[in-house]
């Protein structure tokens, strides 16, 4: 499970594999912020019995470490779940806690938008595919599976600037991982509607250079600013 990331202050808030966030990151967004001393760091926090309690009872019914204290290495710092985390943010200040919240509630909530979306593409594709299959048909021309793969790499050129392998040998994602999982908000909606267009294109009669040259006028119209625009604020 791929657990939501947030950004506060301007600070990235890691979270591992099991949905612990980085309470270390935490506190350097409250420095910045305004809201935190140096007192106030994770180790102190953790020393508390009440909060030690908290832990214990919140490991019992997670069936997981609650807290994970990291001495060393590339990931150090203390790392909590996510009551944790609020609950250190409470500790800091009560302000500090409500932005935190609201900050997990809305990076909750995108990520739903996300696997939405995702889930829209990926429903978008088999009318493409179907629009493929009876215009051959109609034309009385054999089908391959190239005929449908052709297709989508035009659609991850325009989007993505390459094919769907290309792209998992760039980003280094396995075989039998959808791509989708991997595209940005922006991506996966570009992608979508040059599917549903394409898909139009095809029960239009146009061939695929027609297509190919009207998708890209889409794609430089609606979606090569909000895609550069996007970039831009991840790698802020």
């Amino acid at each position: 499970m791929k657990y939501p990331t947030v950004i506060l202050n301007g600070v990235n808030v890691r979270v591992d594999s099991a949905g612990r966030y980085n309470l270390n990151d935490l506190h350097s967004s409250a420095v910045e912020g305004g809201k935190a001393t140096e007192s106030q760091r994770p180790a102190n926090f953790i020393k508390s019995a009440q909060i030690n309690r908290f832990v214990h009872e919140l490991s019992k019914a997670t069936k997981i470490a609650s807290v994970k204290t990291i001495k060393g290495g590339i990931e150090p710092g203390v790392w909590g779940l996510e009551l944790v985390a609020i609950r250190y943010a409470a500790w800091i200040e009560p302000k500090f806690e409500i932005q935190v919240y609201n900050t997990f509630v809305e990076a909750k909530r995108q990520k739903a938008l996300t696997e939405i979306n995702r889930n829209t593409a990926r429903l978008e594709y088999k009318p493409m595919t179907d629009a493929i299959k009876h215009e051959r048909e109609a034309q009385g021309k054999t089908i391959a599976p190239h005929h449908f793969s052709n297709e989508a790499d035009l659609i991850n050129r325009i989007a993505l600037d390459m094919t769907a392998a290309k792209f998992r040998v760039y980003h280094d994602i396995g075989k039998k991982e959808s791509i989708r999982d991997y595209l940005t908000p922006e991506q996966i909606h570009c992608i979508t509607e040059l599917q549903r267009a394409n898909t139009v294109f095809i029960g239009m009669g146009w061939d695929f250079e027609q297509r190919k040259a009207t998708l890209m006028g889409i794609f430089t119209k609606n979606h090569r600013q909000p895609l550069i625009e996007e970039q831009y604020r991840l790698a802020a």
